[in-house]
């Protein structure tokens, strides 16, 4: 199975915008695991799943009032597949 990591910089400001990302994330079955830097002033999110879904989940976070953006996405050899620089 391939896996992918993807890093995400969500804007979480309060407890409700991480229960918002929350939701998101098991809304999507592809999903292995998940984490978020709560310590990090950009609140990085680390998302390992099966394929490329940056996009889908930025998505579906705006959709919930939450602004994300991919950072980063690197393949099942840990080689970036994209960087999107801000």
């Amino acid at each position: 199975m391939s896996r992918y990591v993807i890093i995400l910089s969500p804007v979480i400001d309060t407890p409700i915008d991480l229960r918002h990302v929350f939701e998101v994330i098991y809304t999507f079955s592809n999903i292995l695991e998940w984490s978020v830097d709560l310590d990090d002033c950009d609140k990085i999110l680390r998302v390992v799943c099966s394929e490329d879904i940056g996009q889908e989940l930025v998505k579906s976070m705006a959709l919930v009032g939450i602004s994300s953006s991919v950072l980063e996405v690197f393949d099942e050899n840990g080689i970036s597949i994209i960087q999107i620089v801000h």
